[in-house]
């Protein structure tokens, strides 16, 4: 028997808003992760067909009333699938009054008026509870759960930060990040004074101070995801060079989401001297306000990173030991990630700084393994990335919206700060011309992270549809051009294959070692032999690179690499395991071929040249399968030669 539902209290979501609440997001999602899919196939980034999702269901297409009129059946869909509200005063012929989540959070919707300029208009007790009411019931619904997906999405950026990569790069990450933040941040600070009306400042907001500061970070900040994506795409993500780049976007992405914390903190702060200059007495209070939430967001930081941090790497052990794989883990990445969201949020800058800040304390401890960080990210990204790229299209009018000018001054001023800043850090931290140019182009890619700025900044006031668009444009065309470049930057005159590098003396065959440490110990003894170079140096450097971050690759290969100084020529030795030997891998396989690559020390090119090597030589199942049961270096050789001279004929 059926029993009847209760009454729907006043406020709550009634049957209709529910019905419309999850078929909106069906929709979405699916056509999200539709957009997405046909991106990938033609092999552009996700989010590209993510934004375009929304652009097609959203106000650009769907909900334009130039296709079929105010009235259209198409505006009418799209205002009921994807419902605003408006307001109209005592009766007064108004346009509309739209309120966003920021009235709501300021409690402006509760005042007895609302200012328009000019009139104002005053709406009486009734309009306004219903006006809530009808905002809480639907709007706000879709609102707080995009908003959670913002959320959940910076929890992924900030699992990809290692601090501890940082650390041991030293003074070339140091260099490159810096560099990389500096000019950039000048570029964009010193465009919004010079021609800030071009690129869609607005006057009246009187915000061009912390205008400048976004315009600044938003050149500054770079896409970590896009750039792993990238470089993994190009064999590189753990190359030396791809660690470099990583640990200097990790750089940029945390001192950029604290500097946009303050933005964010200087623009409440504005809010409130405005409002406070309407009563001399009040004149302090907002200052006091503003150095107040400054103190409590670095307090947070502080904290978060070092008690944090430290309780974090205690619990996760114990939590491991005694809950379900991953759902235990899971569980408690996302409750620290909705505590410190929930924490920033209360403190006054937005809640994602929280969930971010989280990401970082949580990815940097050596108990969450690559495994459980892939799963993370696999449940976030294919779920509520979609939702929120495409949600971003829902209420922007890109073609309104386009303006030539601005999207060009801010994509050629987004790729030369970067490519400037980063390519005279990598030189002055010691790398050739050529390296410090695929660096500023890789460190050139957007995406996601600046979409996510701009979307905030949108909500709060303080840019205008005109450059939210540049930005949007600005990430997605970046995202493309970086790894082509990089690609043209580094291209070798002639591709070497792998068993150009290999020599029998530098075969080791089946591995007596059963754990990382044991095998690269293992393989180092036989590249002294034939290097030139002790033992324990050899061991010591490759040991240490491990350490940075795990050298497995997916389907059981591992590369611990390492540039020696001293050494005259690349030399590549390799091992089998039959039982696997553990280098944390992001599908959690075992290793069963492991090459162990040293390279001379001042030669980067030849150490991207030879990872490549092998991922191109292992890429089969079959390669695999037949080197791995090969008993001499004869038979691996054959086996390596004939799958590879298969594979590249198909």
């Amino acid at each position: 028997m059926m029993l009847p539902l209760p009454t729907l209290a006043a406020g709550a979501l009634s049957y209709e808003q529910i019905t419309v609440f999850l078929l909106a997001f069906g929709v979405l999602l699916g056509t999200a992760r539709l957009f997405g899919e046909i991106a990938r196939k033609f092999g552009q980034p996700t989010v590209l067909g993510e934004i375009l999702a929304g652009v097609v269901l959203g106000a650009t297409v769907l909900g334009n009333p130039a296709i079929l009129g105010e009235d259209g059946v198409n505006v009418q869909f799209y205002e009921w699938l994807f419902p605003t509200y408006e307001l109209e005063a005592d009766g007064d012929p108004v346009e509309y009054i739209t309120l966003d989540q920021a009235d709501v959070e300021s409690d402006n919707i509760r005042s007895s008026a609302i200012e328009t300029d000019p009139p104002t208009y005053t709406l009486d007790e009734r309009d306004v509870a219903g006006a809530k009411q009808k905002y809480d019931g639907g709007f706000l619904s879709m609102s707080m759960f995009l908003n959670l997906a913002a959320v959940f999405l910076l929890l992924v950026a900030g699992l990809e930060v290692d601090l501890s990569i940082v650390w041991k790069q030293g003074k070339a990450a140091l260099w490159v990040s810096l560099m990389g933040m500096v000019v950039p941040f000048a570029f964009g600070f010193g465009l919004a004074y010079a021609i800030p009306e071009v690129i869609g400042y607005d006057p009246a907001s009187d915000l061009q101070f912390p205008f400048a500061l976004f315009l600044g970070i938003a050149m500054s900040i770079t896409a970590l995801p896009v750039i792993a994506k990238i470089l993994m795409d190009l064999n590189m993500f753990r190359s030396d060079m791809g660690m470099l780049i990583m640990s200097s976007a990790m750089v940029n992405d945390l001192l950029g989401w604290v500097g946009f914390a303050m933005v964010l903190a200087l623009v409440a702060g504005a809010a409130t001297v405005g409002a406070d200059a309407a009563g001399a007495a009040a004149g302090g209070s907002a200052t006091t306000d503003l150095l107040v939430t400054v103190g409590w967001t670095l307090l947070f930081v502080g904290g978060m990173l070092t008690v944090g941090r430290w309780l974090i790497h205690k619990v996760l052990p114990t939590i491991q030991a005694n809950t379900s794989w991953p759902g235990g883990v899971l569980g408690f990445v996302l409750t620290v990630a909705l505590i410190s969201a929930a924490a920033t949020e209360a403190i006054g800058i937005h809640s994602i700084f929280g969930a971010f800040i989280a990401g970082v304390a949580i990815g940097d401890s050596k108990h969450l393994r690559a495994k459980t960080r892939e799963t993370i990210e696999q449940f976030i990204n294919n779920i509520f990335a979609p939702l929120f790229f495409a949600g971003i299209g829902l209420r922007v009018n890109f073609i309104e919206g386009f303006d030539f000018a601005a999207v060009a001054i801010v994509l050629v001023i987004a790729i030369l700060g970067k490519v400037i800043g980063c390519y005279f850090g990598a030189l002055w931290a010691g790398l050739s011309k050529r390296e410090s140019a695929a660096i500023g182009m890789g460190m050139s890619a957007r995406g996601a992270m600046e979409i996510i700025l701009g979307q905030l900044a949108l909500n709060h006031g303080l840019i205008t549809e005109k450059l939210f668009v540049a930005i949007v444009v600005m990430a997605i065309a970046t995202s493309l051009i970086a790894g082509p470049a990089m690609q043209v930057i580094l291209r070798q005159k002639q591709k070497r294959r792998l068993e150009a590098f290999l020599s029998d003396k530098n075969f080791a065959g089946q591995l007596k070692s059963s754990t990382r440490k044991a095998a690269i110990r293992e393989l180092s003894e036989i590249a002294a032999a034939s290097s030139g170079l002790g033992v324990e140096q050899i061991n010591h450097e490759v040991w240490q690179r491990e350490l940075m971050m795990s050298t497995g690759l997916p389907h059981g290969v591992a590369v611990p690499h390492a540039r020696m100084a001293g050494l005259d020529k690349p030399i590549v030795v390799i091992g089998q395991s039959n039982a696997g030997v553990d280098f944390d891998s992001s599908d959690g396989q075992l290793a069963e071929i492991i090459c162990l690559i040293l390279t001379p020390e001042e030669d980067g090119e030849v150490q991207l040249e030879l990872l490549s090597a092998v991922a191109e030589a292992f890429s089969t199942e079959g390669a695999r399968r037949e080197c791995l049961e090969a008993v001499n270096f004869t038979e691996f050789k054959a086996a390596l030669i004939t799958n590879t001279d298969h594979h590249a004929a198909h």
